[in-house]
This record gives C-alpha cells, structure tokens and sequence, in this order.
C-alpha cells in the first residue's frame, strides 16, 4: 500500500472540509469509488462469465441428445427406400403374377406419415432450436462482457467516465437480464418441449411406458412451477429462476393495472350518479337565466380551445420527436450516478463520509433534484444519518470520533438537498412524512414532536452542537 492509499485509508475523526467544486477532495471521494466500481464490476462479469460456461456446457450436451432423436425419428416422415426394394424382391421370389407394374404400385408411391409423428418432430425441432440460440447468444454475452471490462486509453478521470457510461447502459440495455434470465429461460423452455415432444414419440411406440415417463416429467414440472410461485409470493426465496423473475415482473404490472381499473370504475360510477343527481337543478335555471353569452363569445371560446389542441399537438409532436434519439450522459449526470453507486452500494464508512461531502459542493440544480427524487437514495442518506447519530450517542466519547463525523457530513448533505431544491418535509424521510404531521387544521398542518426533534438533530449536527439531544419515540 502506498502512502497516498495509506493516508486514505485512516479513520476520519472530523468532518471533511466541503471542496469548492465536486471531485476537488484531494482525490479522496474518487479513490473510493474506483475500489468500489472494480469490486462491484468484477463481481458481475465473473458471475455472469460462470453462468455463461455452465449454460454453454449444458446446451452442448442437450443439442447433443436432441440431435440423436431427430436423427431416429425424422426417417419417419419420409417413405423408407428399404420397403420398395423389399417388395420388388418379394415379386421375383415368388414370380407369377406381377402385383408392380410401375412405379404407382411401390410402397412409397403410398406412403403417407403417421399423424403423431409431425408434432414429435416439430417439437424436437423447436427444442433443439432453442438449444442452439442460446447457446449462441451465450458465445455473444462472453463477447458483451468482455467489452463491458475493455479498457481504452487516456487518463484515469477519461477511463472512470467511460467505464461509467459502460455501466449505465449495461443498466439501461438490461444486460444482466438479458444474461441471467433470458438465456437460461431459453434453454430451459427448449428442455421443457424436449421432454413434451420425448413424451408424445414414447406414446406412439407403448402407452404404459409413455404415461409412466409422463408421471415424472409433470413431477418435475410441477415442482419447478411450485418453486417459481413461492419465489413469486416471498422475494427473499432462494428458489429464484427466470420463470419466478417473469412472474415477480407481471405482478409488478398487473398491480397498478388493477388499481387503475377499480378506481376507474369507482369514478365513472360517482361522475354518472353526480350527472342523474343533477340534472333537473341543472335545467330549470338555464331556462329562467335564457341564453349566456353571444355568438361572438362561443365562437372566441371554440377557437381558444382548437387553439389549445393546437399547442398540446404541437408540445406532443416535439417530445416524441426529442425522444427518437438519446442523448449521451452529461458531466453533471456522471456525477450524480458516481455518488448514488456509493451512498446505495458502499457499507466503506469512509467512502461514505466523502460521498455526502461531495454533494455539499454540487449546485446544479438539476443534478441535485435528481438526488432529492430518488426516494431509495434519499432515505438511504437518512438512514445513514440516524445510524452513525445513534452509534455516536450509544459509544463512549473516545470511540465517538468517527460515527460523529459521519453523521455530521450526512446532515450537511441531507441539508444542503432539502434548503437547495426542496421544501421543509424533505427534511424528513418519504416513509414517515405522512406520520409525523398531526392533521388539527387541514390548511394549517402542525408538525409533530417527533419531527421538530428530527429537525433540531439534524440542525445540531450541521451546526457542530452536542449529539446529545432529548427524543421521543425516534421515527
């Protein structure tokens, strides 16, 4: 370890010094995050390069296996050459009356496949199709991977930000999904028609046999459902598999779809009893008050509102437009998604420390509203605030050097996001802000204890006060 890295990594016993641009810590915040960008990398394309060989190795010898069995029963779609020369020596063997006399009268002029042969085929054609796509795709994700670690040339900041852009279209392409779960889904439903097609050939040679494999394989199958369904109903089951993934992703969708509907039904129902309710109070004082404006005024108010649609086609037309090209990540959008990976992914508490300290020395607005529109990112910083501030008050006061700094440098930051871009409530985490308001006057909402003191602790922080202060139930 060099004396740099070595200084680097000592404890923090204060708060860090906010740098007058992000970045300009003494390299501080960037050391962390390189260690922190190379684990999480590696640690990805070594996962997904061993499930890749695994898959490689298995879809070889499953393309291996269906191939034996199209090679036996493909022949059967086809009139076999062996009958005709067989019939004509049958005729010479036994002479007399000649039952050939062209071509028409062979076995194959005749022959027609059986009809539960075609499916089989079909079937095991499919399954070995699948087995070579993804196997396929499995060579393309190793060629993916490989250029997801590339390295090109130029300076460490160059390199980092490229790396950076890598990593954020791997995320927004799906790469991992795409790796993980489809690929293993594709070979998976290739075995699955493999065995239905393995299934349906026995049936035409014995039906004992093929009912008794049939039992096994909707054995298997339907633990293999049950597994996806328990990983489906508890996210934290270790029976994970890209079904389970599939079926997490279609509730996920499904949920919103339903509320919609049911609040739709709820609204159209109270909008047409409104309608029922009022309609005769509505029609007796159109009468007596006759007609409510001239000609000139209907016409006006007609073109105002083409003139709208005019202007909300137009507004929608430039969006769409805007959005058939992407545009490449800015130097402000590179810093944002610097600072998310570490304060979402780091336990570093040094890593921590600098992360929260860089943000007091950003002051685009923009970047930092996407800080403060983040919910996870946003309650991870107040989480971590009331962690170190509850291991600085629980510590004795020699140990309290390095959880105090912590919490000092979370405070600023949570601070500097809320007063910069955000309102009073943003002080306070997402989960709780609905709780902590005591609703006496609905105009008037009055704070809550607990959040005055959430309030005070974090101002305390910030100003460098004691840690020490009096709490009610903690929120």
């Amino acid at each position: 370890m060099n004396t740099t890295a070595y200084a680097f990594e000592q404890p923090i016993t204060e708060r860090p010094e906010i740098p007058a641009r992000f970045g300009e810590d003494g390299g501080r915040f960037y050391y962390y995050y390189d260690q922190l960008a190379d684990e999480l990398d590696e640690d990805l394309t070594k996962r997904l390069k061993s499930q890749l060989d695994s898959l490689l190795i298995f879809a070889g010898l499953f393309a291996g296996v269906n191939s034996a069995f199209l090679a036996l029963t493909l022949p059967m779609m086809s009139a076999d050459p062996a009958d005709d020369t067989n019939a004509l020596l049958l005729q010479l063997i036994k002479g007399g009356n000649a039952t050939i006399n062209s071509e028409a009268d062979l076995p194959s002029a005749t022959f027609s496949p059986p009809p539960a042969i075609y499916p089989v085929n079909l079937l095991f054609a499919v399954s070995l199709t699948c087995a070579l796509m993804s196997s396929f795709l499995a060579v393309l994700g190793q060629q993916w991977l490989l250029y997801y670690r590339k390295r090109s040339g130029g300076g460490a900041a160059h390199q980092r930000k490229e790396q950076l852009r890598r990593q954020l279209g791997a995320q927004r392409w799906r790469l991992e999904l795409i790796l993980d779960d489809i690929l293993p889904g594709l070979l998976q439903a290739g075995l699955v028609i493999f065995c239905i097609s393995f299934v349906l050939y026995l049936r035409t040679l014995s039906v004992s046999m093929s009912s008794f494999i049939s039992a096994i394989v909707g054995a298997a199958l339907a633990i293999t459902v049950g597994a996806a369904i328990c990983a489906t109903w508890d996210r934290m089951c270790p029976y994970q598999s890209p079904l389970s993934h599939l079926l997490c992703w279609t509730m996920d969708r499904m949920r919103p779809l339903i509320l919609a509907l049911l609040w739709l039904c709820i609204l159209v129902k109270a909008y047409l009893h409104e309608i029922l309710a009022t309609q005769s109070r509505r029609i007796e004082p159109q009468i007596q008050a006759g007609e409510s404006g001239s000609p000139r005024e209907s016409s006006s108010q007609s073109e105002e509102a083409r003139g709208n649609s005019w202007n909300l086609a137009q507004q929608f037309t430039s969006r769409t437009l805007t959005r058939l090209g992407r545009k490449e990540e800015t130097a402000n959008d590179l810093i944002v998604a610097t600072v998310k990976r570490v304060i979402l992914t780091s336990e570093h508490t040094s890593a921590l420390i600098h992360a929260a300290t860089n943000i007091c020395a950003i002051d685009d607005k923009d970047s930092l509203q996407q800080f403060l529109s983040d919910t996870e990112c946003f309650d991870r910083l107040h989480d971590l605030f009331s962690t170190f501030r509850e291991s600085a008050s629980s510590l004795p006061t020699q140990l309290q050097t390095v959880p105090d700094a912590a919490a000092r440098a979370f405070a600023v930051a949570i601070l500097h996001l809320a007063l910069s871009v955000g309102t009073i409530m943003d002080l306070a985490p997402s989960k709780h802000r609905g709780l902590v308001i005591k609703n006496s006057l609905p105009v008037h909402p009055v704070l809550s204890e607990d959040l005055v003191w959430y309030f005070y602790g974090l101002a305390a922080c910030a100003g460098h006060r004691s840690l020490d202060i009096p709490k009610t139930e903690p929120l």
